[in-house]
């Protein structure tokens, strides 16, 4: 997916970047662009190139081609790199990384050598108080939890006030609830520092929850650079739309600008499509698209199921022996086997 932004309108700008070791590409032509105040994502499967783009935006790795400019000042082309300790870009691990022999305090003062010492105090607290560990200063990362190392961390990062903060799946280590509480409250923080972020993740709920924008990688390109909203409800092409959540592609026979025929019947939307009458096409169908419904004249047989406390996933066979994802009630419990009704809840189609 080639793009194009202007350099004057945005903090970070990535423009038609490619990255390689040796003869292998890793990353490709690849653009984007983060504002201040802006969260960005890099989301994709492992091996996308993700990780290798953020970092070389740190300044570890060399670029083939393109630019890397941050507040308007070239950090990287096909014959120059800055070297990452002269970027002013902070940088948050997987791996916390926090100094086991020095207490809290001193990791947090770690990049703020140069500041006077009662600078240097009075960021220190600062900080501790806006991650919710003041009080800490003394202790040493070994009595912390993986949260509040994670807080840490983050803290450390920003306390020299970086023109940015690239952060590398830094909650993949933690459980899911923890990441829950974390995810929002690291979003909050960099927004109340004023400090733009690039986060690279493969979890889809950290990248809609942190992120303004997200850019789906996929074989070292990005395949769609937008909002969590339009990602999910306006996929570009077949790799977003299955990559994001869950859905099934059902193949059908477009009868208008607006309409399909499908083996779950005949289906519209309020947006014209761009597939000319007659041509056959697949429509994507997402599991919360599709609702139980007894009574309905269009039925399918529940091959599996899963519960999930407040609803049921069911997977049912239909006519043309295809399967759809289906919506229940936690109230409707179905075994396999069973033919249940199905409705459809559509308010656009997506056509590939």
């Amino acid at each position: 997916m080639t793009m194009s932004f202007d350099n004057s309108d945005h903090h970070l700008l990535v423009n038609k970047v490619s990255i390689a070791y040796g003869q292998h590409t890793i990353v490709q032509d690849v653009s984007l662009a983060v504002a201040v105040g802006e969260i960005g994502c890099l989301l994709g499967p492992s091996g996308c190139g993700k990780s290798t783009l953020l970092r070389a935006i740190a300044g570890f790795v060399p670029l083939k081609s393109g630019t890397i400019s941050l507040a308007n000042k070239i950090l990287a082309n096909d014959n120059f790199c800055l070297p990452a300790e002269n970027r002013n870009v902070g940088m948050v691990f997987q791996d916390v990384a926090l100094f086991p022999h020095i207490d809290i305090a001193a990791n947090v003062a770690f990049g703020l050598h140069h500041w006077p010492k009662p600078q240097q105090m009075q960021r220190v607290e600062e900080l501790l108080d806006l991650v919710g560990l003041n009080g800490y200063q003394d202790r040493y990362p070994h009595a912390l939890s993986g949260g509040q190392q994670q807080r840490i961390a983050l803290a450390r990062a920003i306390a020299p006030k970086p023109s940015l903060l690239l952060l590398d799946e830094p909650f993949s280590g933690l459980d899911a609830m923890l990441r829950e509480e974390l995810v929002p409250e690291v979003s909050a923080i960099l927004r109340h520092e004023k400090i733009p972020g690039l986060l690279v993740t493969h979890d889809q709920t950290e990248a809609f929850t942190m992120a303004d924008h997200v850019a789906v990688m996929n074989q070292g390109r990005i395949e769609q650079w937008d909002t969590a909203y339009n990602i999910y409800h306006k996929p570009d092409g077949r790799f977003v739309a299955d990559f994001i959540g869950e859905g099934d592609f059902l193949a059908c026979n477009v009868s208008s600008t607006t309409c399909v025929e499908s083996p779950i019947g005949h289906l519209c939307s309020d947006r014209i499509h761009g597939f000319a009458v007659g041509d056959k096409a697949e429509v994507f169908i997402r599991p919360d698209d599709v609702l139980h419904l007894d009574g309905s004249p269009i039925t399918g047989r529940i091959i599996s199921k899963r519960f999930r406390g407040t609803h049921f996933l069911y997977r049912v066979l239909i006519a043309g022996n295809q399967t759809l994802y289906c919506f229940a009630d936690s109230h409707h419990n179905h075994e396999i086997g069973e033919e249940i009704g199905i409705k459809l809840s559509l308010d656009h189609l997506m056509l590939f």
